[in-house]
């Protein structure tokens, strides 16, 4: 979370208030009951961007591929959104991201000719990405304007996770199907 994130944070928000609370009931002035809740809250949120974990590094898409349009449409469609639903669009986008790497690692394989099972496989787990991509993509784009996306979009983000899940391992580092090896290039 941002730090503008955390200052918002609910709990943080009862922590601070909690702690004025605390404050005005040992009869400090007010100015310092103030004071003790800005501070609680700001030292809340300056630790728990301390102890945040690393966000891990996502590698390029190929500019002006499929996978880069269907980025580039969430990312239009995310803006749209109220900053509540961040964390979800935030995982979204780390699993969109993951399954353009994986789709596009799968086009740089090549199979031998002889082992058309393997090829199939490679086909089928491309396709599932593609069109689970297109599915989360499309299903962000209509919940754009809605009154309240909160159930739907809880149940996009449960589907791409399933999918990922599913698809765990394409275009990560040493990880290539059998009898299978990347093209040069």
């Amino acid at each position: 979370m941002g730090y503008a994130r955390e200052l918002a944070d609910p709990w943080g928000l009862l922590l601070a208030a909690s702690a004025a609370g605390v404050a005005y009931a040992i009869h400090l002035p007010a100015w310092m009951t103030v004071g003790v809740a800005v501070v609680v809250l700001g030292g809340k949120a300056g630790i728990a961007r301390l102890v945040q974990e690393p966000e891990e590094p996502v590698p390029a898409i190929e500019p002006d591929s499929a996978e880069d349009v269907w980025l580039r449409r969430f990312h239009a469609a995310r803006a749209e959104f109220d900053p509540r639903f961040d964390e979800t669009m935030d995982v979204l986008d780390r699993v969109l991201r993951r399954f353009a790497v994986r789709a596009s690692a799968i086009v740089r394989v090549d199979v031998a000719a002889d082992d058309a099972d393997e090829l199939q496989r490679l086909t089928d787990t491309y396709n599932t990405l593609i069109s689970q991509f297109e599915a989360v993509v499309t299903s962000v784009e209509e919940l754009v304007g809605a009154a309240d996306p909160a159930e739907e979009l809880v149940e996009v983000r449960a589907a791409a996770l399933r999918t990922e899940r599913a698809t765990r391992g394409w275009g990560e580092t040493g990880q290539e199907p059998k009898s299978a090896r990347l093209r040069n290039g």
